[in-house]
Parts: structure tokens; sequence; C-alpha cells
């Protein structure tokens, strides 16, 4: 059995430097700071469609006045219509029912007035009237014009015991009985302009040719003719 003494005997030295249980951790290396943020990336995608909206907004500007300079040096015109003949065969109209017989023929003038630009019809369609009424239509062929071109449509538009309305035909029957009726004719359809190194997009056009008047016997004529002179046609594009 080991004495007092013997257990607080101290132990030899063994040369080596004593170690402690709890030491300091080691050193942590050290991170660059990155300055990626959301605040930054979202300042930097704001930044870039700032940029591409003021592109956009800088092209379509550029657009605009290089139109706009080509409108005033080209000086774009309406084209010209008018009615140049106008006849109506097998008139017959019917208060009791409200229906209309009838055969016009009927024929337009349309001039081309620019002298640096040509004209290209497509789509048309054109239409007899009576008042805001429209009786009868008909698809047009398309055609083209250059400058200063003149050109004559013809078409045929007819009704066969077909319903108008009241109004319609007791106003004809009425007009009828004063040896003259007028009738209207519109033509709409698409068109446009053309140059060597220039052409602009294709323009919905309504042309309305009013006070077309046709003569008629008031003792119960079927059949008649264009009387006077017509004004030129209201064209809208």
């Amino acid at each position: 059995m080991a004495t007092s003494a013997e257990a607080n005997k101290p132990e030899p030295a063994t040369g080596y430097p004593v170690t402690y249980a709890y030491a300091a951790p080691p050193p942590q290396p050290q991170v660059a700071p990155t300055n990626r943020s959301p605040f930054r990336l979202a300042s930097f995608w704001s930044r870039l469609l700032c940029r591409l909206f003021l592109v956009v907004i800088v092209i379509f500007s550029i657009m605009a006045v290089a139109s706009f300079a080509t409108w005033l040096i080209l000086k774009p015109e309406f084209p010209e219509f008018r009615v140049d003949s106008a006849s109506i065969a097998q008139l017959n109209t019917t208060s009791a029912n409200s229906t209309m017989t009838a055969t016009w023929q009927l024929s337009l003038r349309v001039r081309n007035p620019n002298r640096k630009l040509a004209l290209v019809y497509n789509t048309l369609e054109a239409a007899v009237l009576y008042g805001e009424w429209e009786l009868d239509s008909t698809l047009l062929p398309p055609f083209s014009q250059e400058k200063g071109n003149e050109t004559r449509l013809h078409f045929q538009a007819g009704l066969l015991s077909e319903y108008v309305g009241e109004s319609v035909a007791r106003g004809i029957e009425k007009e009828r009985a004063r040896g003259e009726v007028e009738f209207g004719v519109g033509v709409y359809g698409w068109v446009r302009y053309k140059a060597r190194w220039w052409s602009m997009r294709w323009r919905f056009m309504n042309v309305y040719c009013n006070g077309v008047k046709i003569g008629v016997s008031n003792d119960g004529g079927t059949a008649g003719d264009l009387v006077g002179q017509v004004r030129p046609c209201r064209v809208e594009m």
C-alpha cells in the first residue's frame, strides 16, 4: 500500500510541454466580402430596363420622324371618285310588303392626283344606297394606278323582290312620282401608297357619292338614266 509521502512525490519530467485539454480554436479563413446584395442586383436590373426602354423610345422616335419627313416630301393625296354614269331598270316597289325590284348599271371615274406616288386598291366593295340603307353591294376587282392615272370602274347591282323596309319603299315611291329618284353610291376597301423606295401601310378607305339622281317617268316608268352632274364623292381614310 502506498504511503501518503509516496502519493505526494512529484513525477519525473518527460521533456515535452504540457498540453491543455481546451485549446484555443484555430483561426478561421478570411472570406472576401461580396457586392451581390439583393438591393444592388435590383438596382442593376432597373438600370438595364430603363436603358432598354430609352433605346426603344429613340428607335420609334426616329421612325416617326422619318415617316413624317417622307410624308412631307411626297405629299400623299386622297384618290378622287366621281359617278360617271348611272341607270336603273325594272324598278318596282311595293309599299304593302316593303319589297323592291331594280337593276342598276353604274360607272365610276377614279383618278390618282398624286405626282410622286402610285395607288394600289384591294378588297373593294361597291354598294347602292338609299339614304343610310344599303340596297345591294358587289365586289370589285383589285387594281393599281400610276401617278396621274384615271380609271373607270363599271359594276352592276340588283334586287329581286327583296325586303327594304317601309321607309325606303315609301320614300322611293314618293320620289318616283316626282320624276326622279336620288340614290347614293358607296365604295369601301383597302388602299396603299407606293413609291420606288417607299411603301405606306394599307389604309381602309370609305367613299360616299351622294346625289345620284336617276330620272324616271312619273306614270309608272321602270327605267331611267342619270340626271344632271354629280358632284365629286367624299373620300375618307
